[in-house]
């Protein structure tokens, strides 16, 4: 199958979004990375977007305030990477692409590692997308969590 590129019509409202997440997160993805797919998410592209190619597809404009640009470690090595496109759920869109988008090989290798190895390889996230089109409108919320087991005591 050759998965579509294309956002689907665009509608007349505007769209108004806010991403609450941990700092695992944003150690990965920057603010306009974050902005773009979303934006991309709720335009309803879908399959492999090259990350070369979303900012053609989905364009972003900077505010004038400061923005989280991620860590310089995930810049090394991004050429011909792409963002994946697959998720229903846009906070798990979020954190698949903040832990390896298009590269499934990635992604199954970082959440594979046992809780007490993990926090060498990557952070916590939880991540909350909130989003409403117009005024007067109802807000809808979408939350994903990838952390730690919880912590039992043992007797």
């Amino acid at each position: 199958s050759n998965p579509s590129t294309q956002p689907q019509s665009a509608s007349k409202k505007t769209l108004r979004f806010i991403v609450l997440a941990t700092d695992g997160l944003w150690d990965e993805l920057s603010s306009t990375e974050v902005v773009a797919l979303v934006g991309g998410h709720l335009a309803g592209l879908s399959g492999a977007v090259s990350k070369a190619d979303l900012s053609n597809l989905v364009p972003t404009a900077s505010g004038t305030g400061a923005t989280v640009e991620g860590k310089d470690r995930r810049r090394k090595n991004d050429k011909g990477a792409s963002w994946a496109f697959v998720n229903k759920n846009v906070s798990t869109h979020l954190i698949r692409n903040a832990l390896g988008g298009g590269d499934d090989a990635r992604l199954r290798q970082l959440l594979s590692i046992p809780p007490g190895l993990a926090r060498n390889y990557r952070d916590d996230i939880t991540c909350t997308v909130v989003y409403w089109e117009a005024e007067g409108a109802e807000a809808k919320t979408s939350t994903v969590s990838i952390s730690k087991p919880e912590v039992r005591a043992k007797l």
